[in-house]
């Protein structure tokens, strides 16, 4: 398992490095190697001072705890070996639920590899402001640039945050946070009881299985989790004042927790809670110091960040109360259903960390973030889709499992406790095992057709705009392309109204009357026309054929100069 000290100055490596990226490239308008270069020599500084500075004592590794590293590491394996693979002429991902999302980080580093336009320009949608948390796409850039072929770098970037996570969450909570972390899910389970097949990202439950639905699919969790756990456990050594817990230097805190709205804004928005209410909580007790400093030392990076993610707070919001998150009609059986023993175990530890002497105030401040976390989850949607609360609603999860453990299950004889786990990780164990025999993968691309959009897109500058078809699997977006609109998924996740973009771009691709002007709101230089265009266009006049040369013909598709078209009436 990896060391505390490898594991903290790996992670500030990561966050200072892709920082100074991000600043270096705002700057440049561009990633460029000099930028690159200067921001991997920062990294490795802060993260030599931050490995001097870290310290933990040493535990003892039980034969259970061995066997979940164990099962850890196999699901990573088999989840990061194949994230992305080439079989055959074909381009593929393990998991179906992977291909949309694959798309979107396959634009920003090819697109950033290259050159392109850094910051704020919107890849996927003409107008747009970039609102986004592209952390670890920017650090696959940077490796990139480094001479790191993209593919290589997405497996070793997904098995050395496995890494990190598993270690970061044993410091946390030892074997019952990895637990909670791997066999999280629903009840899903019993659908094999009345024969039913069993997908655990298809069933309908909302609580799903976080290593599958979370860890593998959303890449800014590779730093999140292992970086926010780190966090979360020097903080509680910290309020608690420990004098031989794990330590790291307020500085390399500071870095940790300010790089994180570049990686995961709900991660950021969490750990600026827990933040918070330990400076609260350890005022009293004088313990609020290394609290303080951190944030102070934080608030200028981290609001450049803040302001960077958020396209200068032009974001469209989609935050709404949304009582019951998910339940719909689903009534007290929703709850059962999607979290099992899990939520009446929260409520009695409630009742012990505030009972007398049931508690210390590390407890108490923990659960008041952890819970506070559920309760605002079921209660207010942050974003369109209902579902992305869970990238809130696991922090709060995850806050609470240590504190669950030491404070309820520990106290429970031998076999209640194993009965508790078995009811608590047993279907989600089952949702793990069978969302991993994706044994075939799934077709993102062909690449016979990508290497010829890639010889047609030699002649289309990298900033230019093309007007295509908005699919995920687009081989120009997939090489890292700007779409006048790209795959609607990654649009209404996000927030966007794009319906008058997409009005543009069908008067456009169909050649209807007015498509010239259609052209220029869209930005669009330079149109694609090939099978997806025919089956989403099938009835087009192609009227851009009479005035827009034709810049290349391939099996893939024909490429065209609309510029001579935009210089007429």
């Amino acid at each position: 398992m990896i060391g505390w000290r490898i594991l903290c100055g790996a992670l500030v490596f990561v966050a200072v490095t892709t920082t100074a990226a991000a600043g270096a490239g705002v700057l440049a308008g561009r990633l460029t190697l000099a930028g690159v270069l200067t921001a991997c020599v920062l990294g490795a500084a802060a993260a030599g001072l931050a490995t001097r500075g870290a310290s933990a004592p040493r535990q003892k590794i039980t034969a259970v705890e061995w066997a979940l590293f164990t099962v850890f590491a196999l699901a990573s394996l088999r989840a990061f070996l194949w994230i992305i693979y080439e079989h055959a002429d074909t381009v593929r991902v393990l998991s179906p639920h992977n291909l949309g999302d694959m798309a979107l980080h396959l634009n920003l580093i090819n697109r950033w590899a290259a050159g392109g336009r850094f910051w704020p320009d919107n890849p996927f949608l003409a107008g747009a402001p970039f609102a986004y948390h592209p952390g670890m796409d920017l650090w696959n850039a940077v490796l990139r640039f480094v001479g790191v072929p993209v593919y290589e770098g997405l497996r070793w970037t997904g098995l050395l945050g496995a890494a990190a996570t598993t270690a970061a969450l044993w410091r946390w909570g030892r074997g019952f946070a990895i637990a909670a972390f791997l066999f999280a899910g629903g009840l899903a389970a019993t659908a094999l009881w009345h024969g039913g097949a069993l997908d655990p990202m298809e069933t309908d439950t909302a609580w799903k299985n976080i290593f599958l639905a979370l860890f593998v699919t959303q890449r800014g969790f590779l730093y999140a989790f292992p970086a926010g756990l780190v966090l979360l456990t020097v903080w509680r050594a910290q309020l608690r004042g420990e004098e031989d817990g794990p330590r790291l230097p307020v500085l390399a805190q500071a870095a940790l927790y300010a790089a994180m709205p570049l990686f995961n804004a709900p991660a950021f928005l969490f750990l600026s809670a827990i933040l918070a209410a330990c400076v609260l909580a350890g005022w009293r007790a004088r313990l609020a110091r290394p609290f303080l400093v951190t944030g102070l030392v934080s608030i200028i990076p981290a609001s450049w960040l803040v302001h960077l993610v958020t396209a200068g707070f032009r974001a469209p919001s989609a935050f709404r109360y949304a009582p019951g998150w998910m339940q719909q009609d689903g009534g007290v059986w929703f709850w059962w259903w999607n979290f099992g023993l899990f939520l009446p175990l929260v409520a009695w530890l409630g009742l012990v960390v505030f009972s007398r002497g049931g508690g210390d105030r590390t407890a108490r401040v923990f659960y008041i973030v952890g819970a506070g976390t559920l309760v605002f989850c079921f209660l207010f949607a942050i974003a369109p889709w209902e579902w992305d609360n869970t990238k809130l609603l696991v922090w709060g999860y995850l806050a609470l499992a240590p504190f669950l453990w030491a404070n309820v299950l520990a106290h429970w004889p031998g076999w209640l406790r194993v009965a508790a786990c078995l009811g608590l990780f047993f279907s989600g164990a089952l949702s793990l095992a069978v969302g991993l025999d994706q044994r075939h993968g799934y077709q993102l691309a062909s690449r016979a057709e990508m290497a010829d959009l890639q010889v047609l897109l030699r002649a289309v500058p990298l900033n230019a705009r093309l007007a295509a078809a908005p699919s995920y699997e687009h081989p120009a977006l997939l090489l890292g392309r700007p779409l006048a609109m790209g795959y609607e998924g990654h649009l209404f996740s996000q927030g966007f109204d794009y319906a008058p973009v997409r009005a543009d771009l069908d008067c456009l691709m169909n050649g209807a009357e007015g498509w010239r002007d259609a052209a220029r709101r869209l930005e669009a230089r330079y149109l694609f026309w090939g099978r997806r265009e025919v089956a989403r266009w099938p009835h087009s006049s192609r009227a851009w054929t009479e005035c827009a040369p034709l810049l290349g013909n391939y099996p893939a598709g024909q490429l065209y100069l609309l510029t001579p078209c935009l210089l007429e009436d």
